[in-house]
């Protein structure tokens, strides 16, 4: 999967037979290029470093971005 592809490629892709192959193979690549030391020797911006601070401390939403109230459990 290439990194300029749109949102509405990765979406369709994700609905395809081999989406759920593709989306995994593409975790693993990320995790794998977040563990290279060199990376992780590098200086995080200070201001960018606060504001994923203060986005994680946020409550998460109830339902999630596009949740709803519907259960089957009703």
């Amino acid at each position: 999967m290439g990194r300029d592809m749109g949102m509405a490629q990765q979406t369709q892709q994700w609905r395809s037979g081999n989406g759920e192959m593709a989306w995994l193979s593409t975790l693993v690549e990320t995790m794998e290029m977040l563990s290279d030391p060199e990376l992780d020797a590098t200086p995080c911006d200070p201001a960018l470093l606060a504001a994923v601070i203060a986005h994680l401390a946020s409550p998460a939403l109830p339902q999630g971005l596009y949740g709803s109230h519907f259960s089957l459990r009703n």
